[in-house]
Formats: C-alpha cells, structure tokens, sequence
C-alpha cells in the first residue's frame, strides 16, 4: 500500500520547485504517492511558472491553495481554511511542508485539523537570517518558534543551518534532521554549442565570463554581484557579467547598473527555460547571497564543473566548505572581485576548484541520495505514527 504525503507549497519557483519536483518524480511510485498543495501561479513569479505543468505531466495530483508570499492575514486565513478542508476531506500518511509561508500555515492547518498525519517542514533557508528590521527578524523568529511545536521534524539542509535550527531553539534539537539538498543529472543538448552561447551571452572573446543563476530578490543581494563587477572591470575591462533569473529586483538592479556605469558589461536574463546551457557557458559562477539553507545553482555548477566564488553565509559555506570553491566574506565586493581576478590569472587554479566541486557533487550532491534519505525519513516517521500507543497499568484501573 502507498504511503500518500502531502507536500505544501507556496514558493512555486527557483530552488523550492526544482526541490519538489526532484522529491515528487523521484520517490519510488510504488511506495509512496505524492499530492501537491499550491497556488496555481505564484504572485511575482517573473516567468517561473514550470511547477503545476512539470507536476502534471508526471502524474502528481495537484490541489490548487492559493497563498501568497507576503503576509496578508485576509488571505492567509483563506489559504489556511483551504488547507484544513483538504486535509478534513482527504487522508495523508504524512505532510511535507517547503519553506516558510507553506511551513507556517501547514503546521497551523494540520493541527486546526486534528490531522493524525506525521509532519515534517523544510526551511529552505530560514527568512529570519536576512537584512531586516529587529521587530521583523522578532517577528519571523516568533512564528517559526511557535510553529515549531506542531511539527514531528524540522529537515536542515546543512550543518550550519542545523545549528541555527537548534541555537534559535525552533524544535528540539534530537527532532532535526540533516538531509542535504541534492540535483538530478544535468545532461545538455548534444547541439550545445559553448562558443555560440558565450557570444550570445554578450562575450564573443576569451575574456571571463561571470554570471550566476538566481532569483533578483533582496536574500540573493544583487547589489553585491553589481559592485563587484564593477572593481573587477577595471582590471578586466572585458569581462562580462550575466544574471540569469527574474524577480522583483529586476529594474532597480538595471537602474543601479547603469549608475556604476557599467550597463553595457552586465546582461540580465530574467528567467531562462534553458538555464543549464546558461550556466555551463560560465568560466566563474558567482553566488553573493546573505543567507541560504543549500542552494542549489551551486550544486548545478559543480556538476558542469564551473568554479565557484561566493559570500561566506550559512548553507553555501558548508557546500564549499571542502575546496569546491571560495568564500569570501558577507557582502565584501571587493573580496569578490579580488579573488576572482586572481583565478583568471590561475588557470590551473581554476581548473582544480572545477574539479574538486564535481568531486563533491558525485559524492554528496545528487538527488539519488537525498531521496533514500527522505524515503528513510518518511517511513520512521510513518511507522512512529502507526504504533499503538503504550498506557500506563494505572490509567485502566
């Protein structure tokens, strides 16, 4: 019999969906079926919107729950009462709830419910970890505490995040659970012309080509990626720069661009269906980040073995952790550029980090792993649930 989970979701893009999708093609057919909840278009998703058709073309029954991102009580409270009658009308073995928002009112939905469902919350990167106003990081801290007690296991996707996860105390720490992020096989066009994309990409010649692929949001720091373009063009004045992803920073990040002057080096790509083409025509990939959980443009890299520079936060800092890549410090642009200059001067340097990140991704990156991992998880978590309950001789008398 199959075990039926029901994962929630309201981050419909980037990193979560291509997570989710992993999880729902990729757990055995025969043990487990797999139910998403989400909206059928996320708000803001600037050209993202793979997720419900990808989902149906493999057979993954989807229920529309239509949540937002950004806290609004009224609509919050109308996915919230969605998310309770699918869970009154239908009977899951377990609940898998994906980053903060789907996290927050699945746990809340599952208990309103008295749903007898294991359930179990991946962070994806925990929000109260980013630039913001103390009452706000307050707030974020609060709910995803609070949240914490209607959970059977909180999934960390690094050792840095776990140590957040229990320093922050949002769950007991023996009911965290450290399963790292992990990708399925990259495999490009056999027409996949590297020269013809790197000219496309705006950069005809030899000169680096620096990019990364990401969403324009505030977490991802763009303003960073900008100013460190910027130093590393006056050493480099042919350099290019490319970022592929759309989001809600797109025209500020343009506007800034053109005020360092460097608009004509800089190409922004918004989303791109064929990403991985975009990727494997970088000499550098550039993560500039002030927070992750384990991102998984890097693992991408790793895997079309392109080096990796990227700030020193949690969740990229244990990926490259090992030598398959450089760190620099948190929001240090001249670091970026400066190390960065000095592997277009190492060639051989540069062919080592590519070398030792597609080491690290074949050991620990894939979703081969990641999913025994999860399917050991749901079956203990399932299989706790399913045990009769001991009673003490003196409650029956």
């Amino acid at each position: 019999m199959c075990m039926r989970i029901l994962h929630v979701v309201e981050a419909t893009i980037a990193g979560v969906r291509t997570h989710v999708q992993v999880i729902a093609a990729g757990l055995d057919q025969r043990r487990f079926q797999s139910v998403v909840a989400c909206p059928l278009r996320r708000e803001n998703a600037c050209g993202d919107d793979q997720f419900v058709n990808y989902l149906t073309s493999v057979g993954t029954p989807i229920v529309p729950v239509a949540m937002r991102r950004s806290i609004s009580p009224r609509a919050d409270i109308a996915a919230l009462r969605q998310l309770v009658d699918v869970l009154r009308s239908q009977h899951f073995d377990l609940i898998h709830l994906h980053s903060s928002k789907a996290g927050f009112l699945g746990r809340l939905a599952a208990r309103i419910a008295g749903s007898s469902a294991a359930v179990v919350y991946s962070p994806h990167g925990l929000s109260f970890l980013g630039k913001q106003s103390p009452a706000k990081r307050q707030l974020y801290l609060a709910l995803e505490r609070f949240a914490g007690r209607l959970c059977d296991r909180i999934v960390a996707v690094s050792a840095g995040e776990r140590q957040i996860i229990a320093q922050a105390g949002l769950i007991s720490p023996d009911r965290i659970v450290q399963i790292e992020n992990g990708i399925a096989p990259i495999a490009l066009p056999g027409e996949f012309d590297r020269s013809a994309m790197r000219a496309a990409l705006g950069q005809p010649g030899t000169a680096p080509l620096i990019g990364t692929v990401a969403r324009l949001s505030p977490q991802k720091n763009p303003k960073l990626f900008l100013e460190a373009a910027a130093q590393l063009l006056r050493d480099q004045p042919m350099a290019r720069f490319v970022w592929c992803g759309g989001g809600e920073l797109y025209a500020a990040a343009s506007a800034y661009a053109r005020e360092l002057g460097i608009e004509q080096a800089c190409h922004f790509l918004g989303h791109r269906n064929d990403a991985h083409q975009v990727l494997a025509a970088l000499d550098y990939f550039w993560l500039t980040s002030d927070y992750e959980g384990l991102p998984l443009a890097p693992l991408e890299a790793m895997a079309l073995r392109v080096p990796i520079v990227a700030t020193d936060v949690v969740g990229t800092r244990d990926l490259l952790a090992s030598g398959a890549g450089l760190l620099v410090p948190r929001g240090d642009a001249q670091a970026l550029a400066m190390v960065t200059l000095r592997l277009a001067l190492a060639p051989e340097r540069s062919a080592a980090l590519a070398a030792a990140g597609h080491a690290y991704y074949r050991a620990n990156g894939t979703a081969e792993r990641m999913l025994g991992a999860l399917e050991q998880l749901y079956c203990e978590l399932v299989g706790e649930r399913s045990q009769p309950i001991a009673v003490a001789p003196e409650v029956l008398l």
